[in-house]
């Protein structure tokens, strides 16, 4: 089970902080560390990017600071049993892990600290280990992720784009323009979404619409061609066509099988 000591979200240190701790701590050390740093640990020097996840076992004697500027991180100093960490590769540990979304880890860190601090003693408990949990499998997930794909500030983003689409595929999302908001080209900006998502970017909006115009037709009795434009279709030929490709049938024979 993991069990919180302390933490501390966005602490900010001047740039002539260091952290030294020559005999390192009787825990487990958690960073986000938000403006790069240089490590020093078991007397190896590494050099730690913006948005890098560092993870330091008990004991084990280390430093850090921004050599540049202001240091900035997220902390949390955590106990655990060996076997709780068996998810992690052993090169996750004394080494900067640059992370493709700092914010959902940062998330989960907010609310451990609240349920350590707040939560009822007679749950406390379990909402920390829980979220721990997941904070660490994001971790995992985006670890190897980076092992298998090239790093790229821009996976984050991305995520957030593709959460937004879904949440409303029927608007209009002109390539053209998300690209420049990036401030990459459109052949880079769809050679991205699809390295990360595994699927062209125009076909991923075709098939969100589809599953909304899906759901649409099984739970209201709205008329196909308004259904066509709640999707974001201007017509409703377009709209059969795109549905009989992804489905097999046709609206109308999809109400008439999945509606009661």
């Amino acid at each position: 089970m993991f069990t919180v000591i302390r933490g501390g979200c966005f602490s900010k240190h001047p740039s002539n902080f260091i952290m030294q701790r020559p005999n390192g701590l009787p825990h487990y050390l958690f960073l986000i560390i938000k403006t790069g740093s240089e490590l020093t640990i078991d007397g190896k020097i590494r050099i730690c990017r913006p948005n890098s996840v560092l993870i330091i076992r008990p004991n084990t004697p280390y430093s850090y600071r921004n050599p540049n500027g202001e240091y900035v991180d997220d902390w949390l100093h955590f106990d655990c049993l060996p076997e709780d960490l068996s998810m992690l590769d052993n090169t996750m540990f004394h080494q900067g892990l640059p992370v493709s979304n700092p914010g959902i880890l940062t998330a989960y860190i907010q609310q451990i600290l609240w349920e350590h601090n707040f939560a009822a003693e007679n749950s406390k408990e379990y909402y920390v280990d829980t979220l721990f949990k997941i904070l660490l499998r994001h971790l995992c997930d985006d670890f190897h992720a980076e092992n298998t794909e090239e790093y790229s500030p821009y996976r984050y983003k991305l995520q957030k784009l593709r959460l937004k689409i879904q949440a409303s595929p029927y608007k209009k999302y002109p390539v053209k323009e998300l690209a420049e908001s990036f401030g990459i080209s459109v052949s880079y900006f769809q050679y991205l979404y699809k390295l990360f998502f595994h699927v062209p970017f125009q076909a991923d909006i075709i098939q969100m619409r589809i599953e909304y115009a899906k759901e649409l037709i099984r739970s209201t009795d709205l008329p196909l061609d308004q259904i066509a434009h709640s999707c974001g279709y201007a017509g409703e030929v377009h709209f059969y066509r795109q549905f009989l490709s992804k489905t097999g049938m046709t609206p109308g024979d999809y109400r008439k099988t999945y509606v009661i």
